[in-house]
């Protein structure tokens, strides 16, 4: 789908879900640093950083978690990136090929509940600020942030590129000083005094940094689609992993210093604890605060309004989306995303908990089958007509990519560890969390085990 030319202004991006021609292409790889860099180094984070502490790791044995977490889920995550280059569509119109164009169906939708979940979180954290900001409720904060947000996602690729600049830089200095603020005087003693090392809530810890990335998954390839198919695939993947996992882990070490620090403080006033961390630096800090979850925001409206063009498409078949269409998709998703912000606001770092495993149960399988399909099964060559067709040569189903999918998700069942259902083997363990590794372990391999005959078939057309 594109939006028609000649009903939108020329800053406006014009291209959804189709495909980006050659002539269209442009950028460099090193954008991506900061899109992920500003995306990740944000106030969702510094809260995921605190659950660290809350479920029980000290705060010098959450540093080795939240890198180790990053690290293994940003990999694997940023091997998404080299898919926009090459492909030119969007990350979740990818699942075609491997789903079929019906079967796509499914992913979109929980790519969706991604979007809409990290959109309304974010909502919540960057009403905060804003309502310290301007001095009105965090509900107000929460409205007037969602605005900006929406708005941002409209005007589309170029701004986000361009804008993450700012808070990427603001956001780097102003963590790395909150971090300089807590690890000196008493603080620091405090914190160098917790260090005892428990084993399950260092797993869950890991768990837990590798699920904020892994999440990220149905968001790659949006950002560097429009880059020219000649980028090099590790400049692709390397600026995005670099970007991820510094934003993150910098945030969330805030985030568990500030948690193990303030106590009941910061639960529930997360952005007015660092706040006053800062003293009277503390306008700076809600400035990045804003302007990094702004950043991330945009991020979720604009993929959430892009899954439901794929989800809509599929259906009508049109190929064309007219300005105001688009502008109400976006209005839609941050019209969804604000009425479960506001609604979620009471015991929000237990909700966002659950919220996190929940995601990382379903999305891991998925990237799983994406990534082999890309790299080891069709070589990184697509037709991307098929694409758009449902009589393509991707089909209306794929059953073999199914299969493998929901194996990954049914061989995490005992080991899951949430609020909702806690597996036996998660008991055994302590409560340690590992379902997720199995989950990319048991449908990376089923899916390429089960496409041999794809396999030949693309190596024969390569010959």
């Amino acid at each position: 789908m594109t939006a028609t030319p000649e009903l939108q202004p020329k800053f406006v991006e014009k291209r959804t879900i189709d495909y980006i021609p050659p002539s269209e292409r442009h950028g460099r790889p090193i954008s991506l640093l900061f899109v992920w860099f500003a995306a990740n180094s944000s106030i969702t984070a510094l809260v995921t950083g605190a659950l660290m502490t809350i479920l029980g790791n000290s705060a010098l044995w959450s540093i080795p978690a939240i890198l180790l977490g990053n690290i293994l889920g940003g990999y694997i995550t940023a091997l998404h990136s080299a898919q926009g280059p090459q492909l030119g569509v969007p990350q979740m119109i990818q699942s075609r090929a491997q789903f079929g164009f019906y079967g796509a169906i499914l992913p979109l939708v929980l790519a969706l509940f991604i979007y809409i979940g990290f959109y309304a979180t974010g909502l919540v954290l960057g009403g905060q600020a804003l309502g310290l900001l301007f001095h009105v409720s965090p509900q107000i904060g929460a409205i007037l942030f969602a605005v900006f947000c929406a708005l941002s996602a409209i005007v589309g690729y170029r701004w986000i590129h361009r804008f993450s600049h700012l808070p990427a830089f603001l956001s780097a200095i102003v963590f790395v000083w909150l971090i300089v603020v807590m690890v000196t005087g008493d603080m620091g003693e405090s914190i160098t005094a917790s260090n005892g090392f428990a084993m399950a809530p260092f797993v869950l810890g890991v768990s837990l940094s590798a699920s904020w990335q892994l999440t990220f998954g149905p968001y790659i390839a949006d950002y560097s689609r429009y880059l020219p198919e000649t980028t090099s695939q590790n400049a692709t993947v390397g600026w995005t992993f670099l970007g991820s996992v510094l934003g993150a882990s910098l945030a969330m070490t805030v985030g568990a210093f500030a948690a193990f620090l303030g106590g009941d403080a910061f639960s529930g006033s997360e952005v007015g604890y660092i706040t006053d961390l800062a003293g009277k630096f503390g306008v700076i800090v809600l400035l990045a605060v804003i302007l990094g979850k702004l950043a991330g925001n945009t991020l979720s409206a604009y993929g959430g309004f892009m899954s439901i063009t794929t989800i809509v498409s599929a259906f009508t078949k049109q190929n064309h989306l007219k300005s105001y269409t688009r502008m109400l998709f976006i209005l839609g998703v941050t019209a969804v995303a604000l009425a479960i912000a506001l609604a979620a606001s009471e015991n929000f770092l237990t909700v966002f908990q659950n919220f996190l495993l929940f995601l990382l149960y379903f999305m891991t399988p998925w990237s799983a089958v994406n990534l082999v399909d890309f790299y080891l099964v069709r070589n990184k060559k697509y037709d991307i007509k098929g694409l758009f067709d449902p009589n393509g040569i991707y089909g209306k189903f794929n059953w073999i990519a199914y299969i493998a999918y929901l194996a990954g998700v049914i061989v995490q069942i005992p080991f899951m560890n949430s609020a909702i259902y806690v597996g036996p083997i998660a008991y055994l363990l302590n409560g340690a969390e590992i379902a997720w590794i199995l989950g990319v372990v048991v449908s990376a391999v089923l899916y390429y085990l089960m496409t041999g005959n794809l396999r030949r078939r693309v190596k024969a057309a390569a010959a």
